[in-house]
């Protein structure tokens, strides 16, 4: 059977070749769609290094969660010094993967919480093991929450998306 010669094509040749690349193509961006993961949480990170450089370099008492939570895994760790003060975060996922981290800081505290709060309001006060903490309330339908305390010319925020009695529960397993 012979076939056609070379530069004999139709258009009709040439529309089903165009019909069969695009469906390929489809079949490929389907497959990638359809079987791409959705969003990975971070990983979990060792922060007991910068937690035991912070605590041997800044002047206030550094607190850390000892144990931390069953079901929680810590996420990030940062902690900077400079003119404005020396500051430690620690940020963890929760067992039902929620956030809830931790700021301490030195030095312009006023500055510090007006950056780190600025979208939050007063919301009453927390006791916990005896010491008063300040609520503080985001804005929103799923506002964000924080116990702050000041104190010995250091600011600790805990933070997040977790109803108080767990930030409060978080609070109380803060040891320097």
């Amino acid at each position: 059977m012979a076939g056609k010669a070379r530069g004999s094509e139709t258009v009709g040749d040439a529309v089903r070749s165009l019909a069969v690349l695009l469906g390929v193509i489809a079949a490929v961006v389907v497959a990638f769609t359809v079987m791409r993961p959705g969003p990975q949480p971070p990983g979990p990170v060792d922060y007991g290094a910068a937690l035991d450089h912070v605590r041997a370099q800044y002047e206030y008492p550094v607190l850390a969660p000892d144990p931390v939570p069953d079901g929680w895994r810590a996420t990030s760790v940062d902690h900077t010094s400079g003119p404005a003060g020396d500051r430690w975060r620690l940020g963890f996922l929760t067992a039902d993967d929620g956030f809830v981290g931790l700021e301490q800081a030195d030095g312009e505290i006023e500055s510090y919480l007006a950056d780190r709060l600025a979208e939050f309001s007063d919301d009453g006060t927390s006791q916990v093991a005896g010491t008063t903490w300040e609520r503080r309330i985001g804005q929103g339908d799923r506002p964000d929450r924080a116990l702050v305390r000041v104190d010995n010319g250091s600011v600790t925020i805990v933070m997040g998306t977790e109803p108080y009695d767990v930030l409060e529960s978080f609070v109380a397993s803060l040891t320097p």
